[in-house]
């Protein structure tokens, strides 16, 4: 039956060329629309190199201090003592990794040349929270960071920058703010749309200017923010318990400051993850459904007054089919199965001309959307992989964006014109 109606789908097709080249091109621009935005939101959510661990990895950024005699208060992050006394002792995870200062940018020299790298201050933990594959050396290890010993991990585009290759970048000095560093470890580069694990050259931040400063007034207040790595679901709220634990005790004995975690102020333990049950119940979730809706109502609405139309023209077929004993359920099925073939036709359009825009504003679309990467911008290229471009969740959601589109825009106009009396149709003009 799908073959007859394909056929005939094909026929209409080359019989009213217009109206299939203006419903094929409106379906293909709301599917490019709302696949675009499909892709940007799998992507900020999906497990990717090296971050193929996200919905178990939590970020904690900011540390929120009111003076209790006061109404303001001060958000920040994380000082050394709080590295130290807080987050190293947790006992609920798997690993916990800090990092310093403001991350950028960094002028990174050798002898022979110079490159501007996105560059981190971070502790050797940082390397087992991502899946990072090493293609030379080995990361910096636990006594060389405690040590305070200059080794440099860079990754393997930034190598062949600085060095030419991978391999002649081991054991060579590079300067970092007029500090020299070996580099102990190359490993591959990951896209920065995976902006929390991006970086051109990591270093350990006990090598860092001030790194054990702390806040004058309040001594845990500072440039640390963390990450850590629980093993599933279960760990995550029995570390989200325990951190609110060490506040709820903090601020029952400090009789001049209250803190809370996060920036909002409020007595709750604000972990945050790029999972998907995370995404499911946030604000962008319901924002990017309701702009997707939004896309596919408008063109539903043009498209199904060319239906409508177009239902007009074919009165006398189907007036024809239902003397001869064709039911209406039947008929509408066969509608609906051609506008649905049109419909995936516009569909497969949209989706390459989705990704022909993605891939070549790959730079500039996320910019703009991932503010991360605003940061990031100057050093490399947005880097797209075959992964991420036919992701099988990206195919589901546009072709159910097919099915969507083409039952908003064809059912009520189907029904209405199969509801005429059959002596009506057959006394209708087909023009």
């Amino acid at each position: 039956m799908l073959k007859i109606y394909f056929k005939q789908a094909i026929e209409l097709l080359k019989q009213h060329k217009l109206f299939s080249g203006i419903y094929i091109f409106g379906t293909a621009l709301a599917i490019a629309s709302t696949t675009i935005i499909a892709v940007v939101a799998y992507l900020d959510i999906a497990p990717l190199y090296p971050d193929e661990n996200r919905e178990n990895v939590y970020y904690v950024n900011h540390l929120c201090v009111k003076k209790r005699d006061e109404r303001g208060m001060s958000i920040s992050g994380y000082s050394i003592k709080a590295v130290n006394e807080w987050f190293y002792l947790l006992k609920n995870k798997k690993e916990v990794s800090a990092e310093y200062g403001f991350v950028g940018s960094e002028m990174v020299k050798t002898t022979k040349a110079k490159a501007e790298l996105y560059g981190r201050y971070t502790d050797p933990a940082f390397f087992r929270v991502y899946n990072f594959n090493f293609v030379a050396g080995r990361p910096f290890s636990q006594s060389e960071f405690n040590g305070r010993m200059k080794k440099a991990v860079v990754s393997d585009v930034s190598a062949k920058k600085l060095f030419g290759s991978v391999d002649g970048a081991i054991g060579k000095p590079i300067t970092v703010k007029g500090k020299e560093y070996t580099v102990c470890g190359v490993y591959e580069e990951p896209s920065m749309i995976v902006s929390q694990a991006f970086a051109g050259v990591v270093l350990p931040y006990t090598t860092a200017d001030e790194y054990d400063t702390a806040d004058a007034i309040f001594p845990y207040l500072g440039k640390y923010k963390f990450r850590i790595l629980v093993e599933n679901d279960t760990q995550a709220e029995a570390l989200r318990y325990e951190i609110g634990e060490l506040m709820r005790q903090f601020n029952s004995v400090n009789t001049e400051f209250e803190i809370w975690l996060g920036d909002t102020g409020l007595e709750t333990v604000v972990i945050e993850s790029k999972s998907w049950p995370a995404f499911y119940s946030s604000t962008g979730c319901k924002i990017m459904f309701a702009v997707i809706f939004i896309l596919l109502l408008v063109p539903a609405l043009n498209l199904s007054g060319l239906i409508s139309g177009r239902m007009s023209m074919r009165s006398l077929e189907l007036g024809v089919r239902k003397s001869f004993g064709a039911t209406r359920g039947k008929l509408l099925r066969q509608v609906m199965w051609e506008n649905m073939f049109l419909t995936l036709m516009g569909g497969v359009v949209g989706f390459i001309l989705s990704w022909v825009f993605i891939y070549c504003c790959k730079d500039w679309l996320f910019m703009v959307i991932v503010p991360e990467l605003e940061g990031m911008s100057g050093n490399t290229n947005v880097k797209l992989t075959i992964e991420m471009i036919f992701a099988p969740l990206v195919f589901l959601f546009s072709f159910l964006a097919c099915v969507v589109l083409n039952v908003m825009s064809a059912y009520i106009p189907a029904r209405n014109a199969l509801k005429r009396p059959i002596v009506e149709s057959l006394n209708a003009k087909n023009n």
